[in-house]
C-alpha cells in the first residue's frame, strides 16, 4: 500500500496537470474542469477515475456540447468510455494508473542499454506492431532505457520519461515471439528501480483491458491509483 507522503506526491502531479487545487482532485462525483496550461494544445478530454470521484478536463470552446454526452450517473470509467465510444470518439482507456514505491526482484538478466544497442532497438522496432510501439516503444524522451537480451537479441525493453520533477513514467515492449516468459517483467522492475533510486515514484500505466500488462504490474507490487481516460476528438467541430 501507497504511504501517504507517496500518495499526496502522485495528487500533487495531477492537480498540477488538471490546474485545480489539490483538495479539489477527485473529490467530487464529477468534477468538469475546462484545459489549463498543462492540457492547453490536447485536442481531446481527459479525465481520472478514483473511488467514486472523478476530474475531468475539457477543450473551452467545446466544453458545452461535450458535457452533454456524458451519462447518468454514477459516473464510472467505463460508463464514461462507452458514452464517448458510441459517438465515434476514438477512446484511449480505461487504463489503470499504477505507482510504487518497492519492486519485486526480477528474475532475468537486465542491463542499461547505450547508444551501441540502437541497433537492437530498431530491430526491435521492426517486428512489433505499430500502435504497440506507440503505447510501449521508447523514444528520444525517455531518461533511461534497460534491456533483456537473449542470445544476441533484443527480446524486452523498458524506460521511463520524466513527467513534472516526480513522475518517472514507464513504458516497455517485448518481442512477439518472446512473450510469456516473463522478460517485460524483469525489464519493467530494473527500470522502477532505477527511478527509485533516482528519487522518482515510478508509474506504470496500462489498459484495463491488458491483462497480461496488468499482471506484470501486481506481480511487481505496483498500487492501483486510479483510472484515466483520454477521448481524441480527431476532426470535431462544435
Amino acid at each position: 500500500m501507497l504511504t501517504q507522503s507517496t500518495l499526496n506526491v502522485i495528487a500533487s502531479y495531477w492537480s498540477s496537470d488538471f490546474d485545480c487545487p489539490v483538495e479539489q482532485l477527485l473529490a467530487q462525483p464529477l468534477h468538469v474542469l475546462t484545459h489549463g496550461p498543462a492540457l492547453a494544445g490536447y485536442n481531446g478530454i481527459f479525465a481520472l477515475f478514483r473511488d467514486g470521484m472523478a476530474t475531468m478536463s475539457f477543450p473551452q470552446s467545446k466544453m458545452t456540447p461535450l458535457t452533454r454526452l456524458l451519462p447518468d450517473p454514477p459516473l464510472t470509467a467505463a460508463g464514461f468510455s462507452n458514452a464517448f465510444d458510441r459517438s465515434g470518439f476514438r477512446i484511449v482507456g480505461p487504463a489503470c494508473l499504477n505507482y510504487a514505491e518497492h519492486i519485486a526482484v526480477q528474475h532475468h538478466a537486465v542491463r542499461r542499454l547505450a547508444e551501441t544497442d540502437t541497433g537492437a532497438v530498431r530491430s526491435l522496432q521492426e517486428v512489433s506492431d505499430s500502435t504497440e510501439w506507440e503505447h510501449g516503444g521508447i523514444d528520444s524522451g525517455a531518461a533511461a532505457s534497460f534491456g533483456v537480451i537473449v542470445g544476441r537479441e533484443l527480446v524486452s525493453i523498458a524506460g521511463y520519461e520524466l513527467w513534472g520533477n516526480t513522475i518517472a513514467h514507464i513504458s516497455v515492449i517485448t518481442h512477439p515471439a518472446h512473450r510469456g516468459r516473463g522478460y517485460a517483467r524483469s525489464a519493467v522492475a530494473q527500470a522502477a528501480t532505477a527511478a527509485l533510486e533516482a528519487g522518482l515514484i515510478p508509474q506504470y500505466r496500462t489498459l484495463v483491458s491488458n491483462g497480461p500488462s496488468m499482471s506484470v504490474a501486481q506481480s511487481l507490487g505496483f498500487d492501483h491509483y486510479a483510472t484515466s481516460v483520454a477521448v481524441k476528438l480527431g476532426d470535431f467541430e462544435v
